[in-house]
């Protein structure tokens, strides 16, 4: 399905904001999935060797931003009527044009930064620069994103937080595909093979191991995030952007 049929839900997060779990979903309610087609170009572009999955992504992924672009609008993968695409914020460097944002539906997934920052020093060194570390967890390029979208838009887009979607999956699900126009069903449970998925990039041996091991939602438990002093400031500057995107959280 094609042309206006098609519904493109460019879905934007910063890491560690339970995007896979998200994307698996997605998936399950019967979308085409793509998962970070940017990541790729990023890495090639900031040279980022010690980023785990480096070298695999490189050789399997496409790694011209342009190139990139287009394949977003082009055709839908198994020709199914909904696409969910998965961005993270921080690939969309400065170079990169956020023209094509008109053609899909822009949503977003947000999560505690305390919790994002703290999951993501596991994967990757946060710089103890206040902006350098903000950036690496593309807190103000998501702010970018935000702002284009509700340009795009003239309203507040769609905004989901992830220990919502983990608290109560039927009422936040119901409510995000009603405002998109997609069909979905409260009852029917949502879940999934465990493992590697097809779809994930070529990175998904480093950073997927966790949701490797889950086969559905999980009941969500509010834990104490316990973040390093050396970070907190890092928190601080990435909090007021989260606040006034959790405001028009569905």
């Amino acid at each position: 399905m094609e042309g206006k049929e098609t519904l493109r839900i460019a879905m934007w997060s910063p890491p560690r904001a339970r995007s896979t779990m998200a994307m698996r979903v997605f998936e399950a309610l019967g979308c085409a999935v793509l998962d970070e087609p940017f990541y790729a170009y990023w890495l090639k572009a900031t040279q980022r060797e010690e980023d785990p999955g480096y070298a695999a992504t490189l050789a399997a992924h496409e790694t011209d931003w342009r190139k990139v672009e287009a394949s977003l609008l082009g055709p839908v993968p198994g020709g199914k009527a909904v696409w969910y695409q998965k961005h993270m914020a921080i690939h969309m460097l400065p170079e990169v044009s956020l023209a094509w944002m008109g053609k899909v539906r822009n949503c977003f997934l947000i999560r505690d930064p305390a919790e994002v920052i703290t999951s993501m020093t596991e994967f990757r060194g946060l710089a103890h620069d206040v902006e350098e570390g903000a950036r690496l967890v593309g807190i103000p390029q998501l702010a970018r994103i935000f702002d284009e979208a509700w340009a795009l838009e003239g309203q507040a887009p769609l905004v989901i937080d992830a220990n919502d979607l983990l608290a109560d999956p039927p009422g936040v699900l119901s409510r995000f595909c009603a405002a998109v126009g997609m069909p979905f069903e409260p009852a029917t449970p949502i879940t999934w093979a465990p493992g590697k998925h097809e779809g994930d990039g070529a990175w998904a041996d480093a950073w997927y191991q966790k949701v490797y091991q889950t086969t559905g939602l999980e009941p969500y438990t509010r834990r104490k995030t316990v973040v390093p002093k050396a970070l907190e400031a890092v928190v601080a500057r990435c909090q007021p952007t989260y606040e006034r995107m959790a405001a028009h959280r569905l």
